[in-house]
C-alpha cells in the first residue's frame, strides 16, 4: 500500500508542476505580448515566483524512481497487486508528462524572452 500511498503524492507534486509551468509562461506573456502600463510589473513577478518552482525542480525523477522501488518491492503481495489494479501504469507516465511539460516550457520561455 506503501506504493499507492507514494504514487498519490507523486500525482500531487507533478500536478503542481506542470501548473507551475502553465502559470509561469501566461503570466510571462501576457507580460511580453499585452501593454498593461502599471500591472506589468506584478505580472512579471507573478509568473517569476513559479518559474523557479519549475526550472530547478527534481520532483520528476526522484518520484519515479521512489514509485518504482515501492512498486517492485510490493509487487509480489497478491493483496496488493489487486488494490493496484492498473494504476502502476502512472509511475511510467508521469516522468513522460513532466519532461513534455518541461522541454515545452523551456522553448517556450525562450520565444517569450527573446532568445538567448
Amino acid at each position: 500500500m506503501k506504493t499507492l500511498k507514494a504514487l498519490k503524492i507523486t500525482s500531487i507534486l507533478n500536478s503542481i508542476f506542470c501548473l507551475c509551468c502553465i502559470t509561469s509562461l501566461t503570466c510571462l506573456a501576457i507580460n511580453r505580448y499585452c501593454a498593461l502600463g502599471t500591472f506589468e510589473n506584478i505580472i512579471d513577478i507573478i509568473g517569476g515566483i513559479p518559474l523557479l518552482c519549475w526550472i530547478i525542480n527534481p520532483v520528476g525523477i526522484v518520484s519515479f524512481i521512489v514509485c518504482l522501488v515501492l512498486f517492485l518491492i510490493e509487487r509480489k503481495n497478491q493483496e496488493v497487486k489487486q488494490a493496484m489494479g492498473k494504476k502502476w501504469i502512472w509511475i511510467f507516465v508521469w516522468p513522460v508528462i513532466t519532461t513534455v511539460f518541461y522541454f515545452t516550457s523551456i522553448c517556450l520561455l525562450v520565444e517569450i524572452t527573446g532568445g538567448v
